[in-house]
């Protein structure tokens, strides 16, 4: 039993353990075009893995498809 309780960033619901995927962590860079790398900011939040993946452009989306990746190369699957 974890202490911590996770909270999703787009929906709000708790996030717990039930999928392969969950909870996941996402990290954002800002400033990234910055030369100087004391003006970049991170910031980490979590959601669920399909609740982020939804919010993708479709050809995104199927980047981000760990499903049906292997997890070394991220490339799919061959079945």
């Amino acid at each position: 039993m974890s202490l911590v309780i996770y909270h999703c960033a787009i929906c709000g619901q708790n996030l717990e353990g039930g999928s392969k995927q969950d909870p996941c962590g996402i990290s954002i860079f800002s400033n990234i075009d910055k030369e100087d790398e004391s003006e970049m900011q991170e910031a980490y939040f979590f959601s669920h893995y399909e609740c982020f993946r939804k919010n993708l452009e479709p050809g995104v989306q199927e980047y981000l498809n760990f499903e049906g990746q292997s997890p070394q190369t991220q490339e799919p699957v061959e079945k």
